[in-house]
């Protein structure tokens, strides 16, 4: 009966059937017995109530401390097998006679830094490290990334993401989907597969998913990453899983239309969303708004960067424009101050000596006029005769405010 059970299990899922095989010899152990099927004739034969014996297994469950939705995974795993077993059990029964825990929050976890997917990146072994960005930059499950075949990916040219296609059989939700994943880690996967990038029947990692989980955890300790946000937490802060949560928020940061993003990700809230009427060559376009969020190893032109860069170059050209308007009035006060231009009042003094670039202070009055006078002869080439006359002409703005030379002075 057990072995039939999970026979059946394993035609929707492998990773499910071997889910409910451990959880159903854990019950039976529980119950003294190695053999499930022994732990059910147990159960006709001593014509045994299947609902106390039901409420017995969560008790245990709940005595080790398992989460409620670990408790509700591990009941419905051990009632199946009863139900199929041919003992009776009615839902209205279940809900009647069985207790569960109420569901409540019970682990803790976020989305990486870039500098801790750096990181991870900078310590990892290659193949580690491709899993890794395989599944920061695609959205992709671990179990996904772990079946990915080299005739799933169409590489894509040097600088360019690649197209990745998810076949139905290999997906959570068994529909089909197209994801990307970026240039960089095109690059990584084409290091790691080798000559074997032309076998494309060949798995892009060869190891199973539980294997590529427990290198990362394993990278999250030698990184110190491995950490829990609270002591209650059931699981650490960071975790495979924790990838596709920084593609997910990184991805709608950079502006990518919500459906899309969840169409990636293989979400069902996509199923009716602009992702499934877009084509492949937009659903790209889509994706390379993201792409440079999901770069942490080689030079990009990071769409941020390049934002700031545009926005510091327009505000450099209005400077460039205002130095060349206090430069004429700078050229203005040495005239008046070399006698061969009309008199200027203290303002238009004020203004010019005030904003000269980076090598006078932006407020003036906190700044010896003698100093100021020597930078600015330095600088235009006053004689001496020209300086004293421009310091005649700051000193009345600066009243009150003691020079460093009067200050030595008195000292």
């Amino acid at each position: 009966m057990f072995s039939s059970y999970i026979s059946k299990k394993n035609i929707r899922s492998e990773r499910t059937a071997e889910l409910y095989r451990n959880t159903i010899i854990l019950w039976s152990k529980s119950r003294g017995f190695d053999n499930p099927d022994s732990a059910v004739e147990d159960i006709r034969s001593r014509k045994l109530d299947v609902y106390a014996v039901l409420q017995e297994w969560v008790n245990v469950l709940h005595e080790h401390h398992k989460a409620p939705k670990t408790i509700l995974s591990y009941f419905t795993s051990v009632k199946g097998f009863l139900a199929d077993s041919d003992i009776d059990i009615t839902n209205e029964k279940v809900r009647a006679k069985i207790v569960l825990p109420q569901g409540y929050e019970v682990s803790s976890d976020r989305a990486p830094t870039p500098d801790e997917v750096r990181k991870l990146l900078l310590r990892g072994k290659l193949a580690t490290k491709a899993a890794i960005v395989v599944m920061v930059s695609s959205g992709m499950r671990l179990n996904e990334a772990s079946r990915l075949k080299v005739s799933d990916i169409e590489f894509g040219e040097k600088g360019q993401p690649s197209k990745i296609t998810l076949k139905a059989a290999a997906t959570k939700s068994r529909k089909r989907r197209i994801t990307f994943i970026s240039a960089e880690a095109t690059e990584l996967v084409r290091e790691h597969l080798g000559d074997r990038i032309r076998n494309l029947d060949t798995r892009v990692f060869e190891e199973s998913g539980d294997s590529i989980y427990g290198k990362v955890m394993r990278l999250l300790i030698m990184t110190d990453l491995r950490k829990k946000e609270d002591s209650d937490s059931k699981r650490y802060e960071l975790h495979p899983h924790c990838f596709r949560k920084y593609f997910h928020t990184n991805m709608l940061s950079a502006g990518v239309d919500r459906g899309v993003v969840e169409g990636f990700e293989g979400h069902k809230f996509a199923l009716d969303s602009a992702y499934l009427r877009m084509t492949d060559d937009e659903l790209k376009s889509q994706y390379m708004k993201g792409m440079d969020r999901l770069t942490f190893l080689t030079a990009t032109n990071n769409n941020h960067i390049r934002d700031r860069v545009e926005e510091l170059e327009a505000k450099l050209s209005i400077r460039d424009r205002q130095l060349e308007e206090l430069n004429a009035k700078l050229d203005t006060v040495i005239r008046a101050v070399r006698g061969g231009g009309e008199p200027i009042d203290d303002r238009e003094v004020r203004e010019a000596i005030e904003r000269i670039p980076r090598k006078l202070p932006e407020n003036l009055g906190d700044y010896d006029p003698i100093l100021v006078a020597a930078r600015v002869a330095e600088e235009r080439g006053l004689n001496d005769d020209e300086r004293r006359a421009l310091e005649s002409l700051l000193k009345p703005r600066t009243k009150g405010v003691t020079s460093h030379h009067e200050q030595g002075a008195h000292e």
